[in-house]
């Protein structure tokens, strides 16, 4: 009696583990839908087969003997259920860290100069610091973090508005104010004004808090029959499934990735999943094109300076200046780079000169590279009289390294460590069923390997008005025929169109 108990409380126990092991092979979406109900079949199947035969017959008693050996196996089979269950659910958990995430945080800080007497933020609030803000930007975050602080401390904080981080910048230079209350990201975009290099060092943090924004990224659009894929233009989205436009950001700070900050790497990935191509289009950081969101509205700035508005201002821009649809991101920080890279084993990267940076040495060729080499390699621009431009094609070169690692044999041992790595420095909005049917259809080998093409455009030098700094600062002016081509490249890439990097180069324009 005591042995049918024991195999009934086993039998339900295995049943279980194994519809939940089922249903978290299916939440991974990195298997095919077929093979998950197969696996679950059987893992179902099994524990009723051994139920029936253990089913007592009227006026017939099984051997206590072949009910514990069912009970025995039933338990082996739940504890390998269990464990397939639990490292299972653990990478689900990991890739929710780092899949469809929809929010940013603006780091707000009250800075005073290095000399200030005050200590603390207690000391500044009771002598009634005149603190500078600036006018229309950031403004929910910095009435937030103000509130606080108030709040806390009992009084009202006395603020001075200013038109332009130029002028902010001059009234604490000038002793006009205290204090200033801004978002952590303006205080690399001060040391960038004429007259203010290095700004910023003599500055110290009395108080620092966060405020959570929503990002703000328009919908896909599903194909209908009104809808079809055919009909849709290029300010239209097409469905991710068949192609889709993504924007690559690598933003320069150390600091957590979900923190709104100036973007150095501005890339548009044009991924066409039918003939497996992607197309990269690198764009300088100093690229001056028109923010078309609020507060700027119209006003013409470096492209860099569209990320402290948050991610969804560097898409605005990009795909208001290409004419395409970005509804999807990738944003990756410095520090996460270096670990991604790393774990992935290094990467391999073709550099078009021999160089040194950083203590690094690289070569004309084929250079394999650890994550510090790799990101000396994409932030040196000073070893080259292009500047911006040779740094924009050592970005999409390094890029096109980790595609290929993440193609090749080395994320399958590494698969767990990686995650680890990409949860605290990496995000994006694309969902994991998106991410799980793009990794089926690379292990698909039946239709080929990726194929990825890269583009830069280019500009010339000039001074111009920059609408963040409020001041004239040095800009990248576009080539109109740059943009042109690459709409055409586009264009191509959708199209199903078979392209190839020499001939992309030949055809290019040449300024």
């Amino acid at each position: 009696m005591a042995s049918t108990i024991i195999f009934y409380l086993v039998f339900a126990v295995n049943l279980l583990l194994a519809g939940f092991l089922g249903w978290s092979l299916y939440d991974t979406h990195l298997i095919p839908s077929q093979y998950v109900y197969l696996a679950a079949g059987l893992l179902i199947l099994i524990p009723l087969l051994l139920f029936l035969l253990q089913k007592e017959k009227k006026g017939q008693k099984k051997k206590t003997g072949a009910r514990v050996a069912a009970i025995v196996l039933l338990l082996f089979l739940s504890i390998l259920e269990g464990a397939g269950a639990y490292f299972v659910h653990q990478y689900n958990s990991k890739m929710r860290n780092v899949t469809e995430v929809h929010s940013q945080y603006t780091e707000v800080g009250l800075y005073v100069k290095n000399e200030d007497k005050a200590q603390t933020i207690e000391y500044a609030v009771e002598r009634q610091y005149r603190v500078g803000i600036l006018e229309g930007v950031d403004t929910e975050a910095v009435d937030h973090v103000r509130g606080n602080v108030e709040k806390q401390y009992g009084r009202t904080m006395k603020t001075v508005s200013y038109s332009s981080l130029a002028d902010l910048a001059k009234a604490m230079r000038n002793g006009e104010i205290d204090a200033m209350l801004i978002s952590s990201a303006y205080l690399d975009l001060i040391d960038s004004l004429e007259g203010f290099e290095e700004f910023s060092q003599g500055l110290r943090s009395l108080y620092a808090g966060s405020f959570k924004t929503e990002i703000l990224v328009p919908p896909v659009l599903e194909h209908t029959e009104k809808n079809k894929p055919e009909d849709l233009g290029l300010r239209d989205p097409a469905l991710w499934k068949d192609s889709f436009c993504a924007y690559v950001s690598g933003i320069d700070t150390y600091g957590p990735v979900t923190t709104r900050s100036r973007s150095d790497v501005n890339i548009l990935a044009v991924v066409n999943t039918k003939t497996k191509t992607v197309l990269l289009i690198s764009t300088p950081r100093d690229y001056y094109v028109p923010f078309q969101f609020s507060p700027v509205n119209g006003a013409m700035d470096k492209l860099t300076h569209a990320g402290i508005y948050g991610i969804e201002g560097s898409m605005r821009a990009l795909g208001d200046y290409y004419e395409l649809p970005v509804h999807y991101y990738l944003r990756v920080n410095f520090s996460g780079f270096i670990d991604i890279i790393d774990t992935l084993g290094g990467v391999d990267v073709e550099s078009d000169a021999d160089f040194g940076f950083d203590g690094h040495q690289y070569y004309k060729g084929m250079n394999h590279l650890n994550g510090r080499a790799a990101l000396g390699f994409v932030r040196n621009r000073h070893s080259f009289g292009e500047g911006d431009r040779a740094r924009g094609r050592h970005q999409m070169a390094v890029i096109k390294g980790i595609i290929n690692g993440l193609m090749s044999s080395k994320i399958i041992t590494n698969y767990s460590e990686l995650l680890d790595e990409m949860a605290g420095c990496l995000q994006t909005n694309a969902s994991r069923s998106m991410i799980g049917d793009l990794v089926q259809l690379t292990l698909d080998r039946k239709k080929g390997d990726w194929k990825v093409l890269t583009y830069s455009v280019d500009g010339y030098g000039a001074t111009e008005y920059a609408w963040s700094l409020g001041a004239y600062a040095y800009v990248m002016v576009p080539y109109a025929n740059n943009r042109d081509y690459a709409r055409e490249l586009v264009t191509q890439v959708l199209a199903n169109e078979v392209l190839t990097q020499e001939e992309l180069q030949t055809k290019a324009p040449k300024n």
